[in-house]
């Protein structure tokens, strides 16, 4: 069986369930993490901004040379709108997977500290999981160093911000991929968005 189906077979028992909303240490981890992710991904991208537009990356970083209350109010909204704008990028890229994958649309939901997109009621082959949960930080990281090299240099500063951000915010995303990675090929996933449960088949 290698696609998504609705009614798990007998052979396959539940091995295990990652849930964010009912693990505050986990949640927290996973915070300082993304705050981690958050200054080796900017250092990164900014490398790749140094590299490719060597003579423009650093003189158009307007947000460290702030000078006015007015300047800084702009900063805020923009970083906002920056953050509000890769969170719908990213959970609509996990979206778009899943309605290939299972035809079906998909659910979105935002819990405070965080947001998802999920399948459920589907059952996800290992593979198909994968590619979803990691789609939107290989997406939209190649997409942010393309637009790099063709957006006007006054636009660096954003793409900057938005790549790093959602590596950022990815850290939940790699932290489900490790650990459904090292499962058989075999083995099947629910995404309930929270919660993400693991089924084995019972031979292996």
């Amino acid at each position: 069986m290698n696609r998504a189906i609705q009614n798990l077979p007998d052979t396959y028992y539940e091995a295990g369930t990652l849930d964010v909303s009912k693990n505050t240490r986990l949640l927290l981890m996973l915070n300082l993490a993304g705050l981690v992710v958050l200054i080796i991904a900017g250092w990164l991208f900014l490398q790749a901004i140094v590299w490719l537009r060597p003579e423009e990356a650093l003189s158009k970083f307007s947000f460290f040379s702030i000078q006015t209350p007015l300047e800084m109010a702009g900063l805020i909204l923009a970083i906002i709108g920056l953050t509000a704008l890769n969170l719908i990028f990213h959970e609509a890229i996990h979206g778009v997977f899943f309605w290939i994958f299972t035809r079906s649309n998909p659910r979105f939901a935002f819990r405070g500290a965080y947001a998802y997109a999920a399948a459920p009621g589907w059952y996800l082959p290992r593979n198909s999981f994968l590619v979803t949960t990691l789609a939107p930080l290989l997406i939209i990281s190649l997409a942010g160093l393309i637009v790099m090299c063709m957006i006007p240099a006054t636009g660096l500063a954003a793409t900057w911000f938005i790549v790093s951000m959602n590596a950022s915010g990815a850290v939940g995303d790699m932290l489900v991929a490790w650990w459904v990675l090292r499962r058989t090929p075999r083995s099947y996933i629910q995404d309930r968005g929270d919660a993400v449960t693991l089924y084995l088949p019972k031979n292996s």
